[in-house]
C-alpha cells in the first residue's frame, strides 16, 4: 500500500490517536484512523518505530497506550473490524519484554482481552485477541495476572466449543500452555478437570502443532507435577486411548517421548496392560 511508504503518514496517524480524543473527533473517524493504521502497519514494517510512535512514556501517563486506541478496542462499533484492528495494533507494538509489560499494565487491557475470549464473541475477534495475549503473556509477571482474571476458564470454554476454528483452537492451546507455565496457572489448570478434558479431546483433532502443545500441557501436569486430579481427568476423557493412538501415528519424537512418559504414569509397560484403570485399549498397545 503506497500510503505506508508516504513520508510521515504513519506518524500522522499515530499522533492523531495519541493527541486527539472522541471529544475532538467523532468515534467513527477515530475508528477509521485505527483501521487505516492497522492496514498500513504491516506494509510499513518498522514495528520498533511504530512502538516509539504509539507507546506513551510512564512519566507522561499511567497508561502506555493511547486512550483513543483503548476506547476503540473496548467500545468499538457493533461491527468488529475496528476492535480487531485495535487489538492487532496493540500486538504489533508489543515486540520486546519492555513493551509487552507496558502494554499489559495499561488500565483494564488484560481484563477486557480475557473477557473477549468467549465462544459467542465474533470468531475473528477471538482469534485476534488470542494472538495478542500469546504475545503479551510472555513476561513472567503477566502470567499470574491472567490466572487471576480467570483466563483458564475462558480458554476451557473456547476449547469445548464444537464450532471453534482449528486455528483458534491451536492459539487457545498455546495461550493455555503459556498461562499454566507459572505456579498459579498450573494449580488452576489441574483444579479445572473440564479444561484438562478439553485439552485431551483437542490433542488429535486440530493440527500437528496443536497436538504437541496439548501433549506438553498434559505431560507437564501429569508427569512433571504428578498431579492426581489432572491424571484422573485424562482417564475420564479416554485420554489413554488417545495417547496410544497418537503414538502409532506419525507424531514427532518430542510428542512420542512425552506420550511414553504419560503411559508410564498410568502404569503401562511392554509386558502389561493398564493395571490401574479399566480400559478396552489393550489391542492397540504400541509395544
Amino acid at each position: 500500500m503506497f500510503l505506508a511508504k508516504m513520508d510521515g503518514f504513519v506518524a500522522m496517524l499515530a499522533a492523531l490517536l495519541i493527541h486527539l480524543d472522541d471529544k475532538d473527533l467523532s468515534p467513527p473517524v477515530v475508528e477509521l484512523a485505527v483501521r487505516v493504521l492497522d492496514s498500513v502497519s504491516t506494509e510499513f514494517g518498522d514495528f520498533h518505530e511504530l512502538r516509539r510512535l504509539l507507546l506513551i512514556p510512564k512519566e507522561k501517563s499511567p497508561n502506555s497506550l493511547p486512550p483513543s486506541l483503548l476506547r476503540v478496542m473496548k467500545q468499538g462499533s457493533s461491527r468488529p473490524e475496528s476492535r480487531i484492528a485495535a487489538v492487532r495494533i496493540i500486538q504489533s507494538i508489543a515486540i520486546d519484554a519492555e513493551s509487552k509489560l507496558a502494554v499489559a499494565e495499561s488500565d483494564g487491557l488484560l481484563l477486557h482481552l480475557v473477557n473477549s475470549i468467549a465462544p459467542r464473541t465474533d470468531p475473528p475477534l477471538v482469534d485476534a485477541v488470542l494472538s495478542c495475549l500469546i504475545s503479551i503473556s510472555m513476561p513472567k509477571r503477566v502470567k499470574p495476572q491472567l490466572v487471576r482474571l480467570r483466563a483458564i476458564g475462558k480458554l476451557r470454554e473456547v476449547l469445548r466449543s464444537p464450532s471453534v476454528p482449528a486455528a483458534t483452537a491451536e492459539k487457545a492451546l498455546k495461550l493455555l500452555e503459556s498461562v499454566s507455565s507459572c505456579r498459579e496457572g498450573m494449580a488452576e489448570l489441574c483444579g479445572d478437570s473440564g479444561c484438562v478434558e478439553a485439552v485431551v479431546r483437542k490433542a488429535m483433532k486440530v493440527s500437528d502443532a496443536a497436538t504437541e502443545v496439548a501433549v506438553t500441557i498434559l505431560w507437564t501436569a501429569c508427569y512433571l507435577f504428578r498431579d492426581q486430579k489432572a491424571a484422573d481427568a485424562v482417564v475420564r476423557s479416554n485420554g489413554l486411548t488417545r495417547i496410544l493412538l497418537l503414538m502409532q501415528s506419525n507424531c514427532s519424537p518430542a510428542v512420542r517421548g512425552m506420550s511414553t512418559d504419560l503411559l508410564r504414569i498410568f502404569r503401562v509397560n511392554s509386558k502389561s496392560c493398564l493395571s490401574s484403570y479399566d480400559t478396552k485399549t489393550t489391542h492397540i498397545m504400541p509395544f
